[in-house]
């Protein structure tokens, strides 16, 4: 029993010794890591102050290149604002290509272009001016070198004429009368007009849908595969267009509408025409089917 017990003892005692032991074990390691800390704290600090001082030292770097930037950056801009100024920032070379009718001083200034800024110039509202001259069908506006611009024309085509009283005027295949334009061919076909126009009008009014109407007949050359030579065409208030031809009856087709139908039944007409000899003077073909024969 006693044996036991000192056994137990010896057990208990040294149990806690093993923690006696750890607790020593775990209070120097703390103190060694205290201890170097203390040691080392001076250059703890050394290494805090020499990054604040290093900190201060770029922060005064980025202040001083700041303050001497400011001259240089005001020197650049001085210079930019010479140099637009000056004329080797201005437009002084213009190349008109494409002119046979309008002069080329003339699209010079109205694009307004020379002596212009290159920096500000408005190429679109330059073109603008110039395409709204009547007669110019296509401008392409491009620079060229620094200062240099090249305008390329592209002048509308005549096509024939619209004549009243003693005015005559030049227009394309769609009516529109044409101030400036290559003229038309020679043998382009002239549209008299016996309408009634105001006598204060500044131009002779053009009825648009007559000059495509002939334009229409001749390019398809309708009259041609008829065997049929129009001499002359005429326009009136109260009938239209008629269409005088060589050596056969005047027609009255007065517009474009039933257009099919008019040059079948005129085809189909003239076929008889030449089968009979009747005398007539003009075939009338604007009610349709109620051909009027006089």
């Amino acid at each position: 029993m006693k044996s036991i017990l000192l056994k137990d003892w010896r057990i208990k005692l040294f149990g806690r010794r093993n923690i006696i032991n750890k607790k020593k074990q775990i209070d120097r390691t703390s103190n060694l890591a205290v201890k170097r800390l203390q040691k080392n704290k001076p250059w703890i600090v050394f290494c805090k102050k020499q990054l604040s001082l290093t900190k201060g030292i770029l922060l005064n770097q980025k202040i001083l290149l700041t303050v001497l930037s400011l001259p240089a950056i005001s020197l650049i801009l001085f210079g930019i604002i010479k140099i637009s100024e000056s004329d080797i920032a201005r437009i002084q070379n213009i190349d008109v290509i494409g002119t046979q009718i309008i002069d080329s001083h003339d699209i010079i200034k109205i694009s307004n272009l020379n002596g212009q800024s290159i920096f500000s110039t408005n190429l679109n509202q330059a073109r603008q001016n110039i395409a709204n001259i009547n007669g110019i069908e296509k401008v392409t506006i491009s620079r060229k070198n620094v200062n240099g611009i090249e305008i390329i024309i592209s002048e509308a085509q005549g096509w024939g004429y619209w004549q009243h009283n003693e005015q005559r005027v030049l227009v394309d295949a769609s009516g529109k009368i044409l101030s400036f334009a290559r003229p038309a061919p020679s043998n382009a076909p002239t549209i008299i007009d016996f309408s009634i126009q105001k006598n204060n009008q500044k131009e002779i009014k053009v009825d648009q849908n007559s000059v495509k109407l002939v334009a229409r007949l001749e390019s398809e050359k309708r009259f041609l595969k008829m065997g049929l030579n129009p001499i002359s065409y005429v326009f009136e208030d109260n009938r239209g267009l008629t269409i005088l031809l060589e050596d056969a009856p005047n027609i009255v087709i007065g517009d474009a509408s039933n257009y099919f139908y008019k040059i079948a039944t005129l085809q189909e007409l003239i076929s008889r025409l030449n089968k009979t000899t009747s005398e007539i003077n003009e075939i009338d073909l604007r009610f349709g089917s109620n051909v009027v024969i006089r």
